[in-house]
């Protein structure tokens, strides 16, 4: 009998990942949502922001480095997916790591220059956030849902132009 449950346990483990699953370009939707920390980022007028007390129905974290190729690469078109997402109530904002900028003009200079003259930024004053999420490497996107948890997350370069990633992203809405 006792080898009958660890089988069925064993199933069980199996099983749950089924419940995940993989878009477009590394898009990996989780099983189950994770609650996410509750921390505060710095927005671009300095103020604190908690991430869980959203408004919209997802937000979508892209966290980025003045350094990464790739995180410059998709700057113009994570503008224009902001652009479409603003219509959806989906929140869209990148992420630096700390010490990162001199100030917030300068961030705001630099995100102009590839491309995003109007992408929300913050940063992550104490690494805090990017700790307790695990983000060891950019581009990393994490996406939240209206309850503050984590539903879904992409490691790496992202065509934000996809219109299937779009549609994806937007089947995570929950009523």
């Amino acid at each position: 009998m006792t080898l009958f449950y660890r089988l069925l346990f064993v199933l069980c483990l199996i099983s749950a990942n089924a419940f995940a699953y993989s878009g477009p370009k590394g898009l990996y939707v989780l099983g189950y949502p994770v609650n996410m920390p509750d921390v505060s980022l710095s927005n671009e007028q300095g103020l604190s922001e908690p991430i869980r007390a959203t408004t919209s129905d997802l937000t979508v974290m892209v966290f980025w480095s003045q350094s990464c190729a790739p995180c410059l690469r998709e700057m113009k078109a994570l503008e224009k997916f902001y652009q479409k997402a603003q219509k959806d109530n989906i929140k869209v904002m990148v992420i630096s790591p700390k010490n990162s900028w001199k100030d917030a003009a300068e961030e705001r200079k630099f995100l102009t220059k590839y491309g995003a003259p109007t992408l929300p930024f913050y940063d992550d004053t104490d690494n805090s956030l990017s700790l307790k999420l695990g983000i060891a490497s950019t581009p990393y996107t994490v996406i939240m849902d209206k309850n503050a948890k984590k539903v879904a997350t992409i490691k790496g370069e992202t065509n934000w132009d996809s219109d299937k990633l779009y549609k994806m992203i937007k089947e995570l809405i929950k009523d």
